[in-house]
């Protein structure tokens, strides 16, 4: 049969369309048959059968033409393989659009996977839109992501290291082995912050060994790159990186700094009322009502609101331990501002000494636990202060990263997570499958709310 405008205008390679109608919901469905040159042709040994076995219909699913989706009907024939030689000894009809045993066509699977790592929407969303199952759309965009994910990243000169959590820890089995292995609740993600690598690998654990069991993969010239590693207080990949790339200089993220601060601030708050009130927290109590008032940056407090709040701390702590968390919190804020004044050596030693100074004078727990955090994290945080970086926010994202501290790139050359193209499965749940980033694709970044007080 030769091709038909209605043909050309479908555009399925292999197929030709026999009749198109209209049904009652105004969705066209094309009836199709199978192309002269694809007639009774064996899909492992390329040898054309003369021994039919009947016909078959089949409905894969196709993208959007015009207006709505069209319903295909392929009517063809099922078949004997009369090559002796061959393993498959009855077959399907098949072309290289409609692979043998698929239900969705090869351009419809791209563009479900170019859905989910160009436009950053859910597996389960794509999947919903094209009337296709999670785990059809989830394997396109692995089909779609393992050729890049084989290629070398690129040249890194800072690297940021940083845990994410990609949903319940299980057991599951090994495609490879068939054994049965642990699969960790979080995620190791390495990202290229300052330049267009975007994500270059997540790893499943949070532990030192998967990170340097993968920069040992790498090439060493790929490795002598890396000049910063930057990383959350973590000892565990501290020693990653002191292991695996040990000419590089660590850097504390600033964003981590602070919410350590606002962490040791809340405990001092809860311990003060259990302390005075034998309770928990209610919304009557004045420490409670201004918790967030208290986790918010000092220059965004109005002078109004400034002393409101330490006259209610005033009465609701009369020993001071929560205004004295609050102040150790500011001046910690303090040093890290140094970094927007250009991170000059002497103004980050002045914040410093002041900062020690305070602790020092208090007698809280947690703040002298503060300091000595600090104090064994100096010299990182300093050369965060001093180049400005952090994996809190990178120059080639959009917005932050609602699954880590991590943004993902944007650009030529950048990465969406495929903890991304795992979206939800039918009950909300993050989907299984591979831990890994995809690089080449054009993505946005994640969308995210930013913790508590400005870096």
């Amino acid at each position: 049969m030769p091709q038909t405008s209605g043909s050309l205008l479908l555009g399925l390679d292999g197929v030709v369309v026999d009749s198109v109608q209209i049904d009652d919901d105004r969705t066209r469905t094309v009836h199709v048959l199978t192309g002269p040159d694809w007639v009774g042709v064996c899909p492992e040994c390329r040898g054309r059968s003369s021994r039919s076995k009947g016909w078959v219909s089949t409905r894969p699913r196709d993208i959007k033409i015009g207006p709505d989706r069209p319903r295909i009907v392929w009517r063809k024939r099922k078949w004997l393989c009369t090559n002796m030689f061959c393993n498959r000894k009855r077959f399907t009809e098949s072309v290289p659009a409609v692979p043998p045993r698929a239900r969705v066509t090869v351009r419809a699977k791209a563009e479900m996977a170019l859905a989910v790592l160009d436009d950053d929407r859910s597996v389960k969303s794509v999947a919903a839109a094209y009337g296709t199952t999670w785990n059809i759309c989830h394997e396109a965009v692995k089909a779609t992501a393992d050729p890049v994910l084989a290629a070398e990243p690129d040249d890194v000169v800072v690297l940021g290291i940083d845990e994410t959590r990609r949903g319940k820890a299980k057991w599951e089995t090994c495609p490879d082995t068939g054994g049965r292995r642990w699969v960790d609740r979080w995620d190791t993600g390495l990202v290229d912050i300052t330049g267009a690598g975007g994500l270059l690998v997540q790893v499943n654990g949070r532990a030192a060994q998967p990170v340097i069991d993968w920069l040992a993969e790498r090439d060493e010239q790929w490795k002598a790159g890396i000049k910063f590693v930057a990383i959350d207080m973590s000892t565990t990949y501290a020693r990653a990186a002191r292991e695996a790339l040990p000419h590089a200089q660590l850097i504390v993220d600033r964003f981590h700094l602070v919410k350590r601060a606002n962490e040791m601030l809340d405990a001092v708050r809860r311990r003060t009322t259990a302390a005075h009130r034998l309770r928990r927290g209610r919304k009557c109590d004045p420490e409670w009502i201004n918790r967030r008032r208290l986790l918010r940056a000092a220059e965004r407090l109005t002078d109004q609101q400034r002393s409101r709040l330490f006259e209610q701390l005033t009465s609701a702590d009369p020993n001071g331990d929560i205004a004295a968390a609050w102040i150790a919190k500011e001046l910690l804020r303090d040093v890290l501002a140094c970094s927007a004044r250009g991170g000059l050596r002497y103004e980050i030693s002045a914040a410093l000494y002041a900062f020690y100074t305070f602790c020092a004078a208090c007698s809280v727990p947690e703040i002298q636990q503060l300091a000595e955090t600090i104090s064994s994290w100096q010299e990182p945080m300093i050369l965060a202060i001093q180049t400005g970086l952090s994996n809190v926010w990178a120059p080639h994202c959009t917005s932050w990263d609602r699954l880590g501290s991590f943004g993902v790139g944007c650009g030529r050359e950048c990465v969406v997570g495929v903890i991304v193209a795992q979206g939800t499965d039918s009950f909300g749940r993050f989907g299984g499958g591979r831990t890994a980033g995809c690089r080449g694709h054009r993505c946005g970044g994640w969308s995210a709310a930013r913790c508590c007080s400005s870096v």
